[in-house]
């Protein structure tokens, strides 16, 4: 089972991610809080981190910086899980360390390859 990080402002999208984690055989954790979030990833070590672009807060590209710059997650998979601009969006994500860029929304076929691909 691997544990799947989500973090996004959105209440919502996290209580279905948390469902869909479950019918895939996967461990949620979520945060609406990017600060929290980034403290989590360091504690629980997931195997992948999905997170939202645009968060009140702190937005996914400065999650992904500070990620990053942190010794005990800076190996961490994490991708950018957004309804964004596309493929601006995707370059500058990719700048900032992100694994890879996922547009919602995304069967779950398609999640369940991904989360396969970046934790083996």
């Amino acid at each position: 089972m691997t544990s799947v990080l989500f973090v996004d402002d959105d209440v919502l999208a996290l209580q279905l991610m948390s469902k869909v984690m479950d019918l895939l055989g996967h461990r949620a954790i979520v945060s609406s809080s990017p600060g929290r979030g980034l403290a989590l990833a360091e504690h629980e070590q997931p195997g992948l981190i999905l997170v939202d672009m645009n968060m009140d807060e702190m937005d996914g590209i400065e999650f992904i910086r500070q990620l990053r710059c942190t010794p005990g997650t800076s190996h961490l998979p994490v991708l950018i899980f957004t309804a964004g601009n596309g493929c601006s969006d995707e370059r500058v994500a990719k700048e900032a360390g992100a694994n890879g860029y996922i547009q919602k929304p995304v069967g779950l076929q398609e999640l369940s390859r991904i989360i396969q691909f970046y934790t083996i």
